[in-house]
């Protein structure tokens, strides 16, 4: 019983930590884009007419806000975090190995 007992807590700390790391994220992403926003105002090419930068500036749609794609990101890593929290995690490593111990 102490066993279980044990591995729960040890799954509750990782849980707690992935998502300290979420929010830690998320302030990331809040403060450094204020910065961007309010301070600088800069753009760079990346490929060709594909421009990044920290606001939307030209009337085509060649111009990606920084915030923009940093935010699909953090959507994405948010999603892992609560919507499928065992997706690839520790626990799914341990199963694979589990699996291939059995074959």
């Amino acid at each position: 019983m102490g066993n279980l007992e044990n591995r729960k807590l040890k799954k509750a700390l990782q849980r707690v930590e992935e998502i300290k790391k979420f929010y830690k994220h998320v302030v990331a992403y809040t403060l450094i884009n204020l910065l961007l926003a309010f301070v600088w105002n800069f753009s760079f090419k990346l490929v060709g007419d594909f421009v990044i930068s920290n606001q939307f500036d030209g009337e085509d749609h060649k111009y990606l806000p920084i915030w923009f794609l940093w935010g699909i990101f953090l959507v994405l890593h948010g999603v892992k975090i609560f919507a499928f929290p065992n997706v690839f995690g520790k626990d799914w490593e341990a199963r694979k190995v589990d699996e291939f111990m059995k074959e």
